[in-house]
């Protein structure tokens, strides 16, 4: 699907509440969401929107940026599309479509390998792991692997959700939701196999993960969508894959804090700061009047996960959240409720996520044209560039 017609529409948005101060001390944001792509400043206060890139139908719900060509890719999750644009940074916000490129349908996550000469696609809609070659001007298809297995109960399809590059920048670990399985690819020598996979239990429905790594040791934490399950797993290295031991596996909500409806409850992301020590899990279809997003501690003499804390999302359905590149503040985008982006302050000697936020911006200005009103069209995605 050629976007021939794709109209970039750049305008300057107001402020929620605050003056804004020097563009230069505002971070800059991208967001997306159904029908749209967004460039947004964040001034400690509030949220300005400087750019916009709409094309009705599409769901640009998970982007990858290359700083070196200042090229965008984007996915479009209703479709088999891997749209590119150029993205300036510098001065005035530039986003410009420039192609479209066709691999496999309701691709939901791209990941560089570590030369960023490669691009791994999680293809959820087709069962399917698409691999670019992003070295040159476009992307073309190096190769695509099914995704095949017993599937899990009541699954009808296997649906990788996520690819991750581990630590060492050899292996990804691909969740699996509709086959309770973590693959392991191995991109080393370019060859890109499946080498290693992990069973997890029946129903699990790995959605998102995180790795985490201590002195010489290296462990990996899945959120489960379909059972709010999060596992932790100690990697070993052999000679092609990694090899999985289980740590733990506990609620994404705590012992204390469990969901209003356990039935529609369906975890989200996962975000692990810097310090290796602070994980974030967003929650969501809770049941409650807002969702939340969790926080668990890593304790590395212990070895173990422990639920720390948990604070509003301040809207429902937190697809996707990120911390900024300082690590001090939480992006949060909730496709629902009343709040599409929210900035949660988090303390750099606790992790935790302070209640109150520093800014939201409300989730009717940031809907497409014509979603006025429908459920779910709120951002999907959110990070700092």
């Amino acid at each position: 699907m050629m976007l021939q017609s794709l109209t970039t529409l750049l305008a300057l948005g107001s402020m929620a509440s605050a003056a804004p101060t020097s563009m230069a001390a505002a971070r800059k944001l991208l967001v997306g969401g159904p029908g749209q792509i967004l460039l947004a400043n964040f001034d400690g206060s509030s949220f300005e929107i400087t750019g916009k890139n709409q094309t009705a139908g599409t769901a640009p719900s998970w982007m990858r940026y290359k700083n070196s060509t200042d090229t965008l890719y984007a996915v479009d999750e209703n479709s088999a599309s891997l749209n590119l644009f150029t993205l300036g940074l510098t001065g005035k916000p530039d986003l410009k479509y420039t192609s479209t490129v066709t691999g496999s349908s309701g691709v939901v996550f791209l990941e560089f390998n570590k030369a960023q000469t490669r691009m791994v696609g999680a293809a959820y809609g087709s069962a399917m792991i698409d691999v670019w070659d992003v070295s040159g001007d476009v992307p073309k298809i190096f190769k695509q692997i099914p995704v095949d297995g017993t599937l899990g109960p009541g699954q009808t399809a296997h649906h990788p959700h996520q690819a991750l590059l581990d630590p060492t920048g050899r292996f990804m670990i691909i969740p699996d939701l509709g086959g309770d399985q973590l693959l392991v690819l191995d991109t080393k020598d370019d060859k890109y196999e499946i080498t290693s996979r992990q069973a997890l239990f029946k129903g699990a429905g790995p959605r998102h993960g995180g790795f985490i790594t201590h002195e010489k040791k290296t462990f990996y934490t899945v959120a489960c969508e379909l059972s709010n399950k999060v596992i932790l797993f100690e990697i070993s290295y052999t000679d092609t894959g990694l090899a999985f031991k289980e740590i733990s596996t506990q609620s994404t909500y705590g012992a204390a804090f469990p969901p209003a409806n356990a039935t529609s409850a369906a975890a989200g992301t996962v975000v692990v700061a810097n310090n290796n020590v602070d994980v974030y899990i967003s929650n969501r279809l809770s049941g409650n009047a807002t969702d939340s997003i969790a926080h668990f501690v890593f304790d590395a003499q212990k070895t173990s996960l422990a639920f720390a804390n948990t604070v509003s999302s301040g809207g429902i359905l937190p697809r996707d959240m990120s911390l900024s590149n300082d690590g001090k503040v939480m992006f949060v985008a909730n496709q629902g409720g009343d709040n599409g982006l929210v900035a949660l302050h988090r303390c750099g000697t606790t992790g935790n996520l302070a209640p109150k936020p520093l800014a939201m911006k409300a989730l009717k200005e940031l809907v497409a044209p014509g979603l006025e009103g429908q459920a779910n069209a709120g951002p999907q995605f959110v990070q700092e560039i």
